[in-house]
């Protein structure tokens, strides 16, 4: 069963009720550290099953007081997905706090009545110059964008209804004996939120291989869709691996089809101007729709499509996702906003990161590889194509799987680094197929290469008290 363990945050000690707007502390809380009561350690160790609804202690700290532990215990994040620590960067803490201070929450309704603001249009313009499109809409989640794009555009939507409804009932009884409207074609280890968006879609849909293009043309050979949609995720969050969007941008020449990718993972990580991996790849122009989300390197909430005008206009009015969504609060845009502002003027920020993740490859799991045959071991993507390997190495991602197989494996290990400190839950099935199991761990700007050669460490005494070698690896 799955399970909820709270996490405590540190904020300053004593009282802060007279603190003044301007005074929103810069050092009482780290991105990559947080505090676990007494009560929720225990039970993460012993793996308790709970609904979350025991009280966590409600005792505070700063980053001064962490060696006293008042929180119980002090762990290290390899579990965030704030990839450049900007959730608790300073600029953007203000921009919340003053938005909030200003307008609260912002208007309550969706963006088509009275949710849509100025500063919504401003957080628009910024992540469509972002991805070079000429537009962009918001919604309220990465995973709201995903269903919602993928089911607009397979509904056909400028049939006549008495059509569409004939459609609808072929597809759900007889199959499709005649050449479909529309085909997609997905990534076989596309996240969750693109299999529930090919689920809803009313079209058939064609799993390819992962990462393997020569499959997926072959299906596009096969297709007699009149119209074809290619989705895939840029970096795949689980392994970490990453699509080679150039090869992509080929295949629709011969091929014509509506590419969309995914930059959840990407966004602000890769890329001179942080616009992702088809910025990286300088395959901007070859993706047709980009969609992403705030709520990871941007280190707020929220999710976002990129597109042309007229595919604007579409998905404003068929993709129910954002119609029938309440629109993001003001300071959470405004934070976005900030952030897309501190990330621009500070690459350092993403060159640290990538610094980190260099270095945890190369000086701590392929070192330790050398001079221990028990250690941490490196094992390439064996499915993925020649060329999307010789576009980046897919070792040396920010998202570092470590693969354990069977779920008691899994949980051992990650009782293991959380007994010394990490926080690197296991990811169990229904995430993963059984007896593939992993330790997904997400390097950030934040860690110290100190936190780099620990957790090493930590992996290695894990894997060396289980008396069995591991791999350290895609799933594949």
């Amino acid at each position: 069963m799955r399970d909820l363990k709270p996490l405590n945050l540190g904020v300053e000690e004593g009282d802060t009720s007279n603190r003044g707007i301007n005074d929103v502390p810069t050092t009482s809380f780290e991105s990559i550290r947080a505090g676990v009561d007494e009560k929720t350690y225990e039970r993460w160790l012993n793996n308790a099953s709970t609904a979350g609804t025991s009280s966590p202690s409600l005792t505070t700290t700063t980053d001064s007081s962490l060696e006293h532990k008042p929180l119980g215990k002090i762990v290290t994040l390899f579990s965030s997905n704030d990839y450049l620590g900007l959730s608790a960067n300073a600029r953007v803490r203000r921009a919340f706090a003053n938005t909030a201070l200003e307008y609260g929450a912002g208007y309550r309704a969706s963006q088509l009545i009275a949710g849509y603001t100025s500063y919504h249009r401003a957080l628009e313009e910024k992540l469509a110059n972002l991805e070079r499109k000429s537009s962009c809409v918001l919604f309220p989640t990465g995973f709201a964008a995903n269903v919602s794009v993928l089911q607009t555009l397979a509904e056909s939507v400028f049939r006549k209804r008495d059509d569409r409804d004939r459609w609808y009932k072929r597809i759900a009884n007889v199959g499709f004996s005649t050449p479909p409207e529309v085909e997609i074609f997905s990534d076989a280890l596309n996240h969750a939120s693109i299999v529930d968006g090919c689920r809803l879609a009313k079209a058939p849909v064609s799993i390819f291989k992962h990462l393997d293009y020569d499959d997926l043309e072959a299906k596009l050979k096969k297709s007699s869709a009149k119209r074809k949609i290619v989705v895939t995720d840029a970096v795949f969050s689980i392994d970490g691996d990453v699509a080679d969007i150039k090869r992509l941008g080929d295949l629709k020449t011969n091929y014509p089809f509506l590419l969309i990718v995914d930059e959840a993972h990407s966004t602000l990580v890769y890329g001179e101007f942080g616009g992702g991996l088809a910025e990286a790849q300088d395959a901007q122009n070859d993706v047709d729709i980009t969609i992403g989300t705030l709520s990871k390197a941007v280190g707020a909430h929220g999710g976002f499509v990129c597109c042309s005008e007229d595919m604007k206009s579409i998905l404003l009015s068929r993709a129910r996702g954002q119609i029938y969504s309440t629109s993001l609060p003001v300071p959470i845009v405004a934070a976005a906003i900030e952030a897309l502002d501190v990330a621009l003027e500070r690459p350092d920020l993403a060159n640290t990161l990538w610094r980190n993740v260099h270095y945890f490859h190369n000086n701590v799991l392929r070192s330790r590889k050398e001079n221990n045959s028990n250690a941490v071991m490196v094992k390439k993507n064996k499915n993925a194509s020649e060329c999307a390997k010789s576009t980046f190495d897919i070792r040396d991602s920010h998202i570092v799987p470590i693969f354990c197989g069977d779920e008691e494996t899994a949980l051992r290990v990650a009782k293991h680094l959380l007994l010394r400190g990490f926080h690197a839950p296991a990811i169990r099935p229904p995430t993963v197929p059984k007896n593939e199991c992993v330790i997904r761990l997400a390097i950030n700007t934040m860690h110290t290469t100190k936190d780099l050669d620990d957790l090493g460490n930590a992996l290695n005494e894990a894997f060396s008290l289980l008396s069995r070698k591991s791999l350290f690896a895609s799933r594949l």
